[in-house]
C-alpha cells in the first residue's frame, strides 16, 4: 500500500459518522466526521424569525468502539425534551461481543 493510501486510511478511520443534508434552495452538505449534532427548527407563530427546535439528532462515540445516535423531539409547551430513539452500534473491528446494532425506542424525558 502506498504511503498516501495509508495516511488516507488513518484519516478515514477517525470518522465515525456521515451526514447528507439537502436544505432545498439554501444548499446541501455532505461530510464525514467524528460526531454530529443537528437541530431542525420549525417556524411557530406568525412573526418571521420565530422558530423552535422540533428535532435534535446527537451522534457521538459513547465509549470505545460503541457509537450512539439519539433522536430527540421538542415542543414549546413541554418542560423537557423527549428522546424517542437511541441507536447504538458497535464498530465491527472493535472485538466486542454482542449485537452490532441495538435500537431502543423507549421514550425518555431529558
Amino acid at each position: 500500500m502506498s504511503k498516501r493510501k495509508a495516511n488516507s486510511k488513518n484519516v478515514m478511520d477517525d470518522n465515525k459518522f456521515q451526514i447528507h443534508c439537502d436544505a432545498g434552495n439554501a444548499g446541501s452538505l455532505q461530510a464525514r466526521t467524528k460526531s454530529v449534532s443537528v437541530r431542525i427548527g420549525q417556524r411557530i407563530g406568525v412573526q418571521a424569525g420565530e422558530f423552535w427546535d422540533s428535532i435534535i439528532v446527537l451522534c457521538e462515540e459513547a465509549e470505545e468502539g460503541v457509537l450512539s445516535a439519539k433522536i430527540i423531539v421538542c415542543h414549546p409547551d413541554w418542560d423537557q425534551h423527549l428522546q424517542v430513539a437511541h441507536i447504538r452500534s458497535r464498530l465491527i473491528d472493535a472485538g466486542a461481543e454482542g449485537p452490532i446494532l441495538a435500537l431502543d425506542l423507549k421514550a425518555v424525558r431529558l
